[in-house]
């Protein structure tokens, strides 16, 4: 989900909705990481299929609970360099009807908080 963009104009609702998107942001990015980091081949996935990729990361989360579970964790599943290529500063907006439609999401989630 992309923030609202800061001009100088936002909204007091619209600054608490990137805040909020930004703090989930970073517990997601942190969990992920931490995925990457106890089942590296993660990292290499090149699956064309969503419904494939959805299940190896499902797996990976059944497995790292079962580890955490069994107390099987150690420092080094964090990543030096977690380089993340998502790049949410170039959001191309001329994918029309789908763009409106994420946007009508976020303005929904934003008047709900």
């Amino acid at each position: 989900m992309v923030p609202y963009r800061d001009n100088g104009h936002l909204t007091r609702q619209q600054i608490r909705f990137n805040e909020a998107l930004s703090s989930q942001r970073q517990v997601i990015e942190r969990a992920i990481g931490l995925l990457k980091g106890r089942w590296r081949k993660l990292q290499y996935l090149n699956l064309l299929s969503v419904k494939h990729m959805t299940i190896f990361i499902m797996a990976a989360c059944v497995l790292h609970n079962f580890c955490l579970i069994n107390d099987d964790f150690d420092e080094a599943y964090f990543l030096r360099n977690d380089d993340d290529d998502d790049d949410d500063s170039d959001v191309d907006h001329s994918l029309g009807r789908v763009c409106r439609q994420a946007e009508q999401k976020r303005a929904h989630i934003t008047n709900l908080l």
